[in-house]
Order: C-alpha cells, then structure tokens, then sequence
C-alpha cells in the first residue's frame, strides 16, 4: 500500500480543527468572564448609590475583569493547543518517514 500523505494530511486538518477548538473556547471563556465582572460592577455601582457600598469606578473593575478573564481563557485553551500542537509536529514526523521511503526506492 503506498502513502500518499492522506495520513498527513489527516492530522494536519485535525490539528486546524483543535485550533478553531482553541479559538471558540477561549473566546467563550472571556466573552463569560468579562460579563460576569460587568454584572459584578453593575451590582457594586448600585449599592454604592444607595449608600450601602463602597465607591467603583467602572475602568478599574473592567481592567481587572479582562485580566481575570484573559487569564482564565488563556489556561482554558492550553489543553486544545497542546493537541494541536502535536498533531503538526506528529504529521512533520509522517511526513518525513514517508519522504525517507521515497527516497530510497
């Protein structure tokens, strides 16, 4: 049976797709992240107008909110970028076997 790089390219799709995986996730993630802190704002703005709470300024709490929420996210995605990473290096790896065959033949 010869190799035609299908295998190749079979895991260089998977690992696009691990990618798009990551992306979404991350994306998620922060999208969740930076409105819950929004929500928490809103919550902390509304008690200080009634006298109840301290005083929140809204670019402080969404600083730290996209921090928080970029870090998290970017953890979240390690573990999709880890698979993608090694499907690229295992099809470099099948890619060079396959070319080693050819060139002996």
């Amino acid at each position: 049976m010869t190799d035609d790089g299908t295998a190749r390219r079979r895991s260089l799709v998977a690992a696009v797709l691990w990618l798009v995986l990551a992306f979404c996730i991350w994306n998620v993630r922060f999208d969740w992240g930076v409105r819950v802190c929004a929500s928490q704002y809103l919550n902390d703005r509304f008690a200080y107008l009634q006298g109840r709470g301290t005083r929140v300024e809204l670019a402080d709490a969404m600083d730290r909110g996209v921090a928080d929420a970029r870090h998290a996210a970017t953890l979240l995605a390690l573990a999709p970028l880890g698979v993608a990473a090694g499907l690229v290096v295992y099809a470099g790896r099948r890619g060079s076997v396959t070319d080693g065959r050819r060139q002996r033949r």
